[in-house]
């Protein structure tokens, strides 16, 4: 049985809010980053904490070299753009924000790899 409990519609609401936020601000923003492209950058998913203090931001991009340098990039300018975002938040509190990698990408391909070898 699965004891995980879903996340609340305000906890939904308020993490399609920060990944549009973010999206934009790397899209709109003049955000520099020394050694990438942040056109290259895709917010795959944001999950916050029920309490809404702190969020994950799930990052893809076209790159797969780097990245590992490219998160801590992110995740060492978060107050930043944690900073860009407030303004235009809806909620009390912004949330802490920290950048992950998501690897779904990397994982559908391996299992299709490994169905494709079965057959």
């Amino acid at each position: 049985m699965n004891d995980k409990k879903q996340p609340s519609n305000r906890q939904l609401k308020v993490g399609q809010q920060i990944r549009f936020l973010v999206s934009n601000f790397f899209i709109k923003e003049d955000f520099i980053f020394e050694n990438f492209d942040s056109k290259n950058l895709t917010i795959v998913d944001v999950i916050l904490t029920p309490d809404l203090k702190n969020a994950k931001i799930f990052v893809t991009t076209n790159s797969e070299t780097e990245n590992k340098i490219f998160i801590d990039e992110l995740n060492y300018k978060s107050k930043l753009i944690q900073g860009k975002i407030a303004s235009n938040l809806t909620s009390k509190f912004t949330p802490k924000i920290k950048f992950f990698f998501d690897n779904s990408f990397e994982y559908s391909n391996k299992i299709y790899n490994i169905l494709e070898t079965i057959k």
